[in-house]
């Protein structure tokens, strides 16, 4: 299997196990697949990290904390409090994702080109 295609099986699984859970009442499966999508992301870094085609840097930091306000905000939306609208941390928790999904892209990417120059 190409190591694409273990990130994309990963985003669709995420996408899909979030629908699952927000559309059905299969909580379980929409965990089940959520969960199975980050791990196939994760094996996905971890695999880059060790052919060499990333070197882990200050990125990390973005996804550490997109994580941390994520689940945060996931928390706080369970917990029915009147401090902070949860949907912001949950928003924002995505958001800083997202950076460094392209972050991360753009290092693969030139760590490519040098290597076919």
């Amino acid at each position: 299997m190409k190591s694409k295609s273990l990130l994309f099986i990963g985003i669709i699984l995420l996408v899909a196990g979030i629908l699952i859970k927000k559309m059905t009442t299969m909580d379980a499966v929409g965990l089940v697949a959520i969960i199975t999508g980050a791990t196939c992301k994760l094996i996905y870094i971890v695999f880059k990290i060790k052919n060499g085609e990333y070197k882990p840097g200050t990125e990390l930091y973005l996804l550490a904390l997109g994580l941390l306000l994520f689940f945060t905000g996931i928390y706080l939306r369970g917990i029915q409090q009147n401090l902070i609208q949860p949907i912001y941390l949950i928003v924002s928790g995505i958001t800083l994702k997202i950076i460094f999904i392209i972050k991360f892209i753009q290092i693969i990417r030139l760590n490519r080109k040098k290597e076919l120059s």
